[in-house]
């Protein structure tokens, strides 16, 4: 008899699955921090820690939001740090094409999502920019871009958590899970 797949949380197995998976990511050191909102699998929330200048010394806060009919439809992610950044405007949207509806494929993964994610944060795509202004800075005089992006980082980013507090952010959040 087959054993029967026991789910973290109330909601569709695919999501429990993907959750799974990324609970248990110890190699992405770039998404950090991930919970889910209590009783609603549909919302997570997570904090980016982008590996290249001018980003890399700051922390993003993000929320992602499932559709009900997910993977049929493409997950929504906010950034709720201000950051100065081509490919982001200034309500925390992201332009990056995995995630238009045009472009989705049910059989991505968010952890492929936020693969793409990151790699646009870390190198901005000017091709798929929401700022077309900053799109031409960035390409024309990347060192005022560079420049502006880095005051930015300095006023608006999360502090970035030690590894220290990392250990500790896991510790609590499978306390917490183990609640639930």
């Amino acid at each position: 008899m087959a054993k029967k797949e026991e789910l973290l949380m109330e909601g569709p197995k695919r999501l429990n699955r993907e959750l799974a998976v990324m609970l248990e990511d110890k190699a992405n050191l770039q998404f950090r921090n991930l919970e889910v909102e209590p009783d609603n699998i549909f919302k997570w929330y997570g904090l980016l820690m982008p590996n290249t200048p001018p980003y890399d010394k700051g922390a993003y806060k993000i929320q992602i939001d499932f559709p009900q009919d997910y993977p049929f439809k493409p997950p929504r992610i906010h950034v709720d740090t201000r950051i100065y950044h081509l490919n982001v405007n200034e309500r925390g949207q992201l332009c990056v094409p995995i995630l238009e509806v045009e472009h989705w494929l049910p059989t991505t993964r968010i952890d492929q999502v936020l693969q793409v994610l990151l790699a646009t944060i870390n190198d901005p795509q000017p091709e798929n920019a929401w700022h077309m202004e900053m799109a031409g800075e960035y390409r024309n005089d990347p060192k005022k871009f560079n420049k502006m992006a880095e005051a930015w980082v300095a006023k608006y980013s999360e502090r970035r958590p030690t590894e220290e507090e990392l250990a500790k952010f896991i510790k609590r959040r499978k306390k917490k899970m183990a609640k639930n």
